[in-house]
């Protein structure tokens, strides 16, 4: 799987066949594309203007970033050794969730294992003295066989999702703990007086990042600020997506930090969904927030445009430590 990247309308194309590139040239805004081999590629330090004045010189419609990439340095930071020292107070709530389904699965299958157990013994026991009592331990024996095995299975449907979600979310840390010294790294935030956490908030020279981690699988296609899960090749429309929600925990941060005194200006808050899915693309990019695969996201936040005041960026992070569940730090 290749890219076509368009700069201008920051939106990007997937292509299969050698026909696909060579039939699409030009975005719908009427911009030349830019080939990447691997997306991640396309989120770099390099002026998207170098890149266009390059492609004027070029015979196709499209370069492959490695021919402009060389004459400009790496991102700063990039590939600098530290290490990540993880502050934890607690348990995430993603973690309580998964671990309080993990447990009624364990208690279901317990209670079907003695149901099975009292109702054998009691079965036995009704053949040697045809007591009524054993009778009625037989039936006992049933029910709560029956009730284990119900409880394991509905636990086991509504824990799968809370797990996928931890297991999303710990990839997700893990590739931000891979930031500059310079970052740091918020998981499970709450914000007082609101409903819900936020997975993840990063602060840094470039600005603060929420970011909502989304653990899918099947088809999606994302147009603007509409999500669309395909099921049967029919499309269905997500109401409550995860758009929505990366959109309503900036603006409950917005609200937080200017409550403290921090005005943001709206400015130097990026809302990111790190989506976790082998099919979805994204057709028309969505309003106020960037929808990027996790290992992508580290790269994303180190080229966003370097902030000027660090002092509204320092007491915001100081605000934010006492609200998360995990902090992590370069030492």
């Amino acid at each position: 799987m290749s890219y076509l990247v368009c700069y201008k309308c920051d939106v990007y194309y997937e292509v299969e066949t050698e026909e696909e590139l060579q039939e699409l040239t030009h975005c719908e805004c009427g911009e030349k594309l830019i080939f990447f081999e691997n997306l991640e590629d396309s989120y770099t330090d390099v002026d998207p203007e170098s890149l266009y004045e390059a492609l004027e010189e070029a015979d196709g419609a499209y370069i492959d970033l490695e021919e402009v990439h060389s004459e400009h340095k790496e991102p700063e930071n990039v590939g600098n050794q530290h290490v990540r020292e993880t502050i934890s107070n607690g348990t995430t709530f993603t973690e309580k969730k998964a671990s309080q389904y993990q447990k009624s699965h364990q208690n279901g299958e317990l209670l079907t294992y003695a149901g099975v157990i009292l109702f054998l013994i009691s079965l036995f026991a009704i053949f040697l003295t045809l007591n009524i009592f054993y009778v009625l331990l037989t039936l006992a024996g049933v029910l709560l066989g029956v009730y284990g095995n119900s409880l394991t299975t509905q636990s086991k449907k509504d824990g799968y999702s809370w797990e996928k979600g931890l297991e999303g979310e710990k990839m997700v840390a893990d590739y931000l703990n891979t930031l500059p010294k310079d970052y740091f790294v918020y998981n499970d935030v709450k914000i007082p007086g609101k409903g819900g956490n936020i997975d993840h908030i990063v602060i840094g020279p470039t600005g603060v990042y929420v970011i909502e981690t989304k653990n899918y699988s099947g088809k999606y296609r994302i147009k603007g600020d509409q999500w669309l899960y395909y099921k049967n090749d029919s499309p269905m429309v997500i109401k409550n997506n995860p758009g929505t929600q990366v959109r309503k925990n900036t603006q409950d941060l917005v609200n937080f930090l200017n409550e403290k005194g921090i005005s943001t200006n709206g400015s130097w808050i990026t809302g990111l969904v790190a989506f976790i899915c082998p099919d979805f693309r994204v057709l028309e990019t969505p309003t106020n927030y960037k929808v990027l695969i996790p290992k992508t996201v580290p790269e994303y936040i180190m080229n966003g445009r370097k902030e000027n005041n660090m002092d509204l960026l320092g007491r915001a992070a100081l605000e934010l430590e006492p609200c998360c569940v995990e902090l992590s730090l370069a030492r």
